[in-house]
């Protein structure tokens, strides 16, 4: 599929993941800079989620219960704060009981804890993740993209070829969505990090990854995800909107 300068005001978008044996594909509808993901199989019941890049909001909706929340950044930092606060004082209280356990109970705990300083010091001192950008191109349904290779501990943790946004033939404010959408991600990656303790960096590659190879510490590959298609033809607008009858809840607590 070869794509002109035109940019079209609607597409949907779809990216075809692999993992071992299993394979799934997962869509995404862009309109009005709001983009709609599907997960594999989505039928009229299933959940979905949709981005709006003008508030910067991520919205997960219940098709069953027909109930959606609503998330933007500073609701999940004061949820990831609270979830932060909540391990400190548990920590605390299992520091205090550790004196009157059983040897063998309290070394298990000694080493837990240990586990969990080692954690916090390399995230005080991260490892950065190498980012190359190569000679190498490929054309992914029409659309060329650039090769970038990033590196973790001398080790090659990922491939990603790289488009610009303004090569894919959308209109300029859905090419800007998915760009809002993908810096979005990486800040929500950070705060899961935060609180999970994980130091592993992410990379840092502007453009849109056309087909993204992922591997593991032995160099086989771990996951791969490609475009499939881009198909520009209208998107309804009740597809990125949230159905009148579906009621808000608030976000629940973090554990």
């Amino acid at each position: 599929m070869v794509f002109s300068q035109l940019a079209f005001a609607d597409a949907t978008v779809v990216y075809e993941q692999s993992s071992g044996t299993q394979k799934s594909a997962n869509t995404m509808q862009i309109k009005d800079g709001k983009i709609r993901f599907s997960p594999p199989g989505n039928g009229p019941n299933n959940d979905y989620s949709l981005y709006d890049s003008k508030n910067n909001e991520l919205t997960h909706v219940d098709a069953v219960n027909k109930q959606y929340i609503t998330m933007d950044e500073n609701t999940i930092a004061q949820q990831a704060n609270k979830a932060k606060q909540q391990m400190d004082k548990m920590r605390q209280e299992m520091m205090s009981r550790m004196k009157d356990m059983p040897p063998e109970q309290k070394k298990q705990m000694e080493q837990m804890m240990n586990n969990h300083l080692s954690q916090v010091e390399a995230k005080k001192n991260p490892q950065k993740l190498e980012q190359k950008k190569t000679s190498r191109s490929e054309t992914i349904s029409g659309i060329p993209c650039t090769v970038h290779e990033t590196y973790f501990k001398g080790m090659k943790y990922s491939e990603l070829c790289m488009a610009e946004a303004d090569k894919m033939g959308l209109s300029n404010e859905d090419a800007q969505a998915l760009m809002s959408m993908q810096q979005f991600m990486k800040r929500l990656q950070k705060v899961a990090q935060d609180i999970t303790g994980s130091s592993m960096p992410t990379a840092d590659i502007q453009g849109i990854p056309l087909h993204t190879t992922l591997f593991s510490p032995d160099g086989a590959i771990q996951m791969e995800t490609r475009l499939a298609s881009i198909v520009t033809d209208a998107v309804n607008s009740e597809a990125i909107s949230i159905p009148v009858d579906f009621s808000a809840v608030p976000m629940p607590g973090l554990k």
